[in-house]
């Protein structure tokens, strides 16, 4: 057994740490995907939690889109 776990770190060093599974390498943060509240059809539907079986990754970067008063409009943040 031992001498599997020393072949895979090799192959998991060799492909500079992008796991086999979700093809991410160590530093990602997810494919980028939008939660837009005007237009929730248009939105990703897909579990935000989700990570990678093998590695743990997440896989999703979830950006919520919310919209508000224009800035500058009482209530909003403008200058």
């Amino acid at each position: 057994m031992g001498s599997i776990n020393s072949r895979l770190a090799r192959l998991e060093e060799e492909s500079g740490g992008i796991c086999q599974e979700c093809g991410f390498p160590p530093d990602s943060e997810g494919t980028i995907v939008l939660i837009d509240e005007e237009r929730p059809e248009e939105s990703f539907q897909g579990d935000r939690n989700e990570r990678c079986k093998r590695c743990g990754r997440a896989l999703w970067y979830v950006v919520e889109v919310v919209y508000g008063p224009p800035a500058g409009d009482e209530g909003g943040r403008g200058a």
